[in-house]
């Protein structure tokens, strides 16, 4: 019976090809799964479940931040310990 017997410069090319192959996929699984959800460029939700609102207008004491925060943790049923509240970089194409 003839039996296929690879030599050892074969074993090592066809491991390195596999591993070749293997492992960068591997870490762009991880950086897929490390990315916060963010369903539109006001709200994201990070892997540990703290919810960031991102809020364009600026705060003069008429309480858009508290306002907003109000309204996405009634709508997400979230707890307030799990909301943070940041401003909106100089965007205008992200954020009109």
């Amino acid at each position: 019976m003839n039996a296929l017997l690879p030599s050892r410069r074969a074993f090592l090319q066809s491991s390195g090809l596999i591993f070749g192959i293997a492992l960068p996929m591997r870490g762009m699984a991880k950086t897929a799964a490390a990315a916060p959800f963010a369903p539109n460029a006001f709200v994201r939700v990070s892997p540990d479940n703290l919810v960031s609102v991102v809020i364009k207008h600026v705060e003069f004491g008429q309480g858009p931040a508290t306002g907003l925060a109000t309204i996405l943790v009634d709508e997400m049923d979230a707890d307030w310990g799990q909301i943070r509240i940041e401003f909106a970089p100089a965007n205008d194409a992200l954020y009109k």
